[in-house]
């Protein structure tokens, strides 16, 4: 991790202050006021692969390193937001599948015009129930 540049670091910071706050705020207050934060933008950006690769190491390596048990939800918020602040207009999915075990799994993952950020490695098991900020692209 220590062969990374200077912006690479700076990504890695702002990631780790994103789940941290995602990850309070899911406590703290309804999730309708947390994802209410996921908004359209008037005209964003064409999708970029190399941000969106940014994000995704960024994210992934903060979770990794961040001492507490993460979820996929925080993380998608975090990569969301920062998407977001570059003037991108991100998709979060929110899913659910059933087990053959019983009960019920949840994952969030997000998408940049369709293109894969993160959680998209597991989204395949889960049927898509609604995406975020509403009335934005499907799965």
């Amino acid at each position: 991790m220590l062969a990374h540049s200077r912006v690479d670091w700076c990504f890695f910071a702002e990631a780790c202050a994103d789940i941290l706050y995602a990850w309070g705020a899911l406590r703290l207050q309804p999730f309708e006021k947390v994802v209410a934060t996921l908004r359209a933008g008037p005209h964003p950006k064409p999708a970029d692969q190399g941000s969106a690769r940014q994000v995704r190491w960024a994210v992934e390596a903060a979770a990794r390193n961040l001492p507490l048990s993460l979820t996929c939800l925080p993380q998608a918020l975090a990569a969301s937001w920062m998407l977001q602040a570059r003037g991108y207009a991100p998709q979060l999915h929110y899913g659910v599948a059933i087990p053959k075990t019983g009960g019920f799994e949840a994952h969030a993952w997000v998408e940049l015009n369709g293109m894969a950020v993160i959680g998209h490695r597991a989204a395949k098991r889960f049927t898509l129930l609604t995406s975020f900020p509403k009335g934005s692209a499907t799965a």
